[in-house]
């Protein structure tokens, strides 16, 4: 991986222009029962009348070398600074916003990390997605600093963590979600294989959801086929597959290799289904294929497409088609987006400190980011997120499949990838 990918953003602190962006806040603020952002969601945290000292958010994302995954993200954590900063900044706080792009290499996450804490005098990082996740852990812990919002792609923030209030979560051993799993199932899955590109955090992603097969009732091919992070033909691979005789391949990779994987299944006349780890960066590529797809590929998001009905979601648009129209319709950004939404609660919530966001987050046991993402308890300790929105492909856009039994999301338990336990129920209602 290239030693140093330093793709920066950086923001001065000024006071920004509020220009109009087709919604008034207080149109914009959200509700919530359910111990979200109720009335500090990101609409309405900006919209305080407080004008505090500015403040500086730090992210840490791997951006090149891993296939464009966690692109949208960081643009979604990004506009929504941007928006709340036009509007007031958060809870009254301007927004100093800076990401670094660890290029998922250990040395410089930690390195960025020491950045943020030490030079940037950062209060949080905040929307957080790298492969490299685990090397600065210990170190935010030691210096206090919440991370919150963001990917988690580490074990290693779990307990005794006591600073991570990530939003997503996976694969992260002993916790395994069922994600793309059920849906197959209704679908007409019955044999799966599964194809993880060779490095810890895709194999790792490959045994949770082997785990998840098993526990929903699949035959699973118990072999994980692994390919190289940079291998571009999957002819091989897809061959291998093809000859277990599953009707469904489930790729844990990034972007790349979920595309090298499907059309060389296209060219081999494979006729089953593909199931991606996540959705993110597909899109483009697969609309470019046969219409023969349209139904074969599935997969899941953790947060609601873009194109659902939701009032967070109004405001997300009108920031994204400003800052960054090119991720408008990204469901990682939303993902990036809910990060904001969370940060902005804590600041409201806990005050604009480490201490206060840390101790405001840590006794949430429902929040539900402004019903962006399903709910979080971070309470009872770091977990994936067990609820997540079934997606099927067709006609060029990700539809949502049948099988969602939470309002918008498909919420399942966790559990534990060698016993088959459930390690954490679904949330009530589920």
């Amino acid at each position: 991986m290239n030693a140093s990918p330093r793709k920066t953003r950086h923001w001065a602190v000024t006071a920004a222009a509020t220009a109009a962006m087709g919604l008034t806040l207080a149109a914009c603020s959200s509700s919530s029962s359910s111990g979200s952002a109720a009335a500090a969601g990101s609409s309405s945290a900006a919209a305080s009348s407080g004008g505090g000292a500015p403040i500086t958010v730090g992210n840490i994302s791997s951006l090149t070398n891993a296939g464009g995954t966690f692109n949208g993200f960081e643009a979604g954590v990004s506009a929504y600074f941007q928006y709340a900063n036009a509007h007031g900044g958060v809870d009254g706080h301007k927004v100093n916003f800076v990401s670094f792009d660890d290029g998922g290499n250990p040395s410089q996450n930690t390195s960025d990390a020491r950045t943020l804490v030490e030079q940037d005098n950062a209060v949080a990082i905040v929307g957080e997605a790298s492969l490299s996740d685990a090397a600065s852990q210990k170190y935010l812990q030691s210096a206090g600093v919440p991370v919150v919002g963001g990917w988690a792609t580490s074990s290693a923030w779990h307990k005794p963590a006591t600073n991570m209030f990530v939003s997503l979560e996976g694969p992260n051993l002993p916790y395994c979600g069922l994600w793309s799993n059920q849906l197959a199932k209704t679908v007409g899955v019955k044999k799966i294989v599964f194809i993880a590109q060779n490095f810890p955090a895709a194999v790792q992603d490959a045994q949770c959801r082997q785990a998840a097969a098993k526990y929903v009732g699949l035959q699973v091919v118990p072999q994980v086929i692994t390919v190289s992070a940079t291998q571009v033909d999957y002819t091989g691979p897809i061959q291998q597959a093809m000859a277990t005789g599953a009707n469904a391949i489930y790729f844990s990779a990034g972007g790349a290799g979920v595309i090298s994987g499907i059309q060389a299944g296209q060219e081999l006349g494979f006729k089953g289904f593909y199931i991606p780890t996540q959705p993110s960066g597909l899109l483009s590529a697969l609309s470019g294929m046969s219409s023969a797809l349209s139904g074969r590929v599935i997969t899941s998001s953790f947060g609601l497409l873009p194109s659902s009905s939701n009032p967070e979601l109004t405001v997300f648009h009108s920031a994204m088609s400003q800052y960054n129209a090119k991720y408008d319709n990204s469901i990682t950004a939303v993902s990036g987006w809910a990060a904001g939404v969370e940060f902005a609660a804590a600041v409201k919530g806990g005050g604009a400190t480490r201490s206060g966001i840390t101790s405001w987050l840590s006794k949430q046991t429902n929040f539900t980011f402004d019903g962006l993402q399903g709910p979080m308890n971070w309470v009872i300790g770091s977990h994936p997120n067990p609820c997540t929105v079934p997606l099927v492909y067709k006609n060029g856009a990700w539809t949502q499949g049948s099988g969602a039994n939470f309002g918008a999301f498909d919420c399942g338990p966790d559990i534990s990838p060698t016993t088959g336990k459930v390690l954490v129920p679904a949330p009530p209602g589920a």
